[in-house]
């Protein structure tokens, strides 16, 4: 029988579903609750780890590894408790902690919002608005968490095997429709998958082990495990280190055999450039930043620019300064801010820059002579409203540069820098895949500096 993984959005009914499904195929029921309390057996303790699963993590604890550490030990956790298979867990992230194993139905649960907060009145028994403000605070804090861990939208169907709306089926078809599906070969155990399911668990365990219990956290070590055998890297400017590392997973429980001497890492003080973020790793998907096609009228974009927030590189919700403007083929063709939106309300503007342009050098004085900012005023009369319909396309600022999805962070620093530009576009060749913006750029590099300055 395979693992089954249920995402789902708050009071969506999938937890029932895993109930059923428990009870319908005699399957062990394991939810993030479980997983929290097993996880202490690494030493962090169970406010940590749940302040790690439900919050978006801050800059400095980036920085200081709790991030990694936390997600090391719910993984381990979850995997030792999966290893024989015969299991539905219902939680946070499964389908990402388990991503890496075969035979996992990863199923998606959603419901309308008057479902959800019917749902929320009765099991929490509070007010309609008190509902809809708990659903919608809930959901929220868990895209903008597992944005910042995964670099994922946690909505996205393409992270799952199927996808239910319970709104439009009952819970017995739900539960029929996923008993139908484990009959299939796709996702019936094998030998092989078994095995990869044990190496797997001892893997975690080992890494979770090295991380949170040991003397060489700072070694950087690789291990890998291959049917049961261990292989174990470490970097040669720790090479005297490797017997004792050794010795140390020899004791792990699981751990039957270490393989091999081990390949030596190199130590150097370049971070080789496999290692780099990408442009991919760092950038927003076009989903998750604010945008508009190049047909619609000023008016609408002015309401757009100042409902929109997006997902800061902390993971607190900001102001954005752009819309990205896409043509009908949703290819970006052009940024918009506030300051382009002001102008294009003034019909005469662009004529006269074009004019002040004209006259440089030729008359020193023409910048105290400027009539445009007596212009100003025309945006509080019927002339702006009449600008206003007008496609933003005619006042957007054009693209100057753009990156490839698998262009390195150097690439995208140098590129930023020599177009004076502080968002860009990542391409995947034709495709416009998503946004990079300066403030995240900044980060990444100040957390290298910072962390190697610190060593």
């Amino acid at each position: 029988m395979p693992i089954i993984t249920i995402t789902r959005g708050t009071l969506s009914g999938g937890e029932l579903l895993a109930e059923n499904l428990g009870a319908r195929l005699g399957l062990k029921v394991l939810s993030r609750e479980v997983v929290v309390e097993a996880a202490k057996s690494y030493g962090v303790s169970e406010e940590e780890l749940q302040r790690s699963l439900q919050s978006p993590p801050g800059f400095w604890d980036k920085l200081s590894h709790k991030r990694e550490q936390y997600i090391l030990a719910a993984q381990a956790a979850l995997a030792e408790m999966v290893e024989d298979d015969n299991v539905v867990y219902h939680g946070l992230v499964g389908q990402l902690l388990l991503r890496d194993l075969p035979n996992v139905l990863k199923v998606r649960i959603i419901a309308p919002q008057e479902y959800r907060v019917r749902s929320a009145m009765i099991e929490l028994n509070i007010s309609r608005e008190a509902a809809i403000k708990h659903i919608d605070g809930a959901d929220v804090a868990r895209r903008n968490w597992v944005r910042k861990v995964y670099n994922v939208d946690v909505t996205d169907p393409t992270l799952y095997d199927l996808v239910l709306n319970l709104g439009h089926m009952s819970m017995e078809t739900a539960t029929e429709l996923i008993v139908d599906l484990l009959g299939r070969e796709d996702f019936r155990s094998t030998a092989e998958t078994q095995q990869q399911l044990k190496d797997f668990a001892v893997l975690t365990r080992i890494r979770a082990t090295l991380a949170l219990k040991s003397e060489f956290t700072d070694a950087d070590i690789e291990v890998s495990v291959n049917h049961g055998v261990v292989d174990v890297a470490v970097p040669a400017g720790h090479s005297d280190r490797r017997s004792a590392v050794v010795r140390f997973v020899q004791q792990i429980r699981g751990v039957e055999q270490v393989g091999g001497t081990g390949t030596s890492l190199p130590d150097e003080g370049v971070v080789p450039a496999q290692n780099w973020k990408t442009a991919a790793d760092l950038m927003l998907p076009l989903s998750g930043y604010p945008h508009v096609h190049d047909t619609l009228p000023i008016r609408d974009c002015l309401l757009a620019l100042g409902a929109s927030s997006v997902v800061s590189s902390d993971g607190h919700l900001v102001c954005p300064r752009y819309l990205l403007v896409l043509d009908d083929v949703d290819r970006m063709v052009g940024v918009i801010n506030r300051r382009n939106l002001l102008r294009g309300l003034i019909p005469q503007y662009a004529s006269l820059q074009r004019a002040k342009e004209r006259v440089g050098t030729a008359m020193p004085f023409a910048d105290a002579m400027s009539p445009t900012d007596l212009l100003w005023s025309t945006l509080f009369s019927s002339t702006s409203v009449t600008a206003a319909r007008k496609p933003v396309s005619a006042v957007m600022a054009p693209i100057r540069a753009t990156v490839a999805h698998d262009d390195t962070l150097s690439t995208v620093v140098s590129t930023m820098l020599q177009h004076n530009v502080d968002l860009i576009p990542v391409t995947d060749g034709e495709r416009t895949v998503g946004v990079i913006l300066m403030t995240d750029v900044f980060d990444s590099v100040a957390e290298f500096v910072l962390e190697q300055g610190a060593k």
